[in-house]
């Protein structure tokens, strides 16, 4: 019993060799589902964007002249219906004294003009956004890490690849062997070199996957990265050191057993 824990001990508080990868937090390859052709690029290669920012658009010169002429329907239909809803109510309150005819005409034009009314606003709504599908927004906060078209480019819906955005946060993939998986844990520091130079701040495990590698028999750990000018697709390797206070706890605890 006491060599198994002797063994364990050195094996926890020994350096523990690992390569890592960079790789960022969010990465999307970004596309429209609208086809046509390029109009306008607002973004280059390396640029910082935020959420909701606009990064391309497709001439839509139809599409705007739609949008335009559906707004003009809507608010005649809105002014339209507005008149008639008020002498719909107007011979509600007094339909005893007219004749039911002419109630049930007004009736028939209020109805009418309701159903009117929706259609406008759904045609209005669809126009928006089928002119709203040839702009490309940023799904997130980010770095553009590659542009694959230019202004004039004709694109396919949903096919066209237009950029690669990047989330500025990142992580690092940390492969070890996985003879070791009972002894990384989360909290560990690791220790890392980027072009075989030691990095002044360390990394903090903050997860450990659950499954090892059948290939390359390698179990991955990951942390953040918060150093913002090591970019994604950095590779290197380092040593993982576990947490010795926690692994003398647990040498104690076995002790006791």
């Amino acid at each position: 019993m006491g060599l198994a824990i002797l063994h364990f001990q050195a094996f926890a508080q020994s350096e523990i060799y690992a390569t890592f990868e960079v790789q960022a937090l969010q990465n999307a390859t970004l596309t429209l589902s609208a086809s046509g052709v390029v109009e306008e690029i607002f973004v280059a290669v390396g640029a910082q964007v935020k959420k909701g920012d606009k990064l391309l658009s497709l001439r839509a010169k139809d599409l705007k002249e739609s949008v335009q002429v559906a707004k003009a329907s809507l608010e005649s239909l809105k002014v339209k219906y507005a008149f008639i809803a008020s002498q719909y109510k107007r011979y509600e309150q007094s339909k005893d004294a007219i004749d039911l005819n002419t109630f049930e005409k007004i009736k028939s034009e209020y109805r009418a003009s309701f159903f009117d009314l929706k259609r406008a606003e759904a045609n209005f709504a669809l126009q928006k956004e089928l002119l709203d599908n040839t702009i490309l927004y940023a799904p997130f906060d980010g770095i553009i890490a590659q542009k694959f078209v230019e202004v004039g480019d004709g694109v396919g819906a949903i096919s066209s690849k237009l950029f690669m955005l990047e989330s500025l946060h990142k992580k690092a993939l940390i492969a070890f062997d996985s003879k070791y998986f009972n002894v990384v844990a989360v909290g560990d520091e690791f220790i890392y070199k980027v072009d075989n130079i030691t990095q002044d701040s360390k990394l903090i495990l903050n997860k450990i996957y659950p499954s090892i590698d059948k290939k390359t028999k390698k179990a991955t750990a990951e942390a953040f990265i918060e150093n913002p000018k090591i970019p994604a697709g950095t590779f290197g390797d380092g040593v993982i050191v576990p947490n010795v206070s926690r692994d003398s706890k647990i040498t104690k605890q076995s002790g006791k057993l």
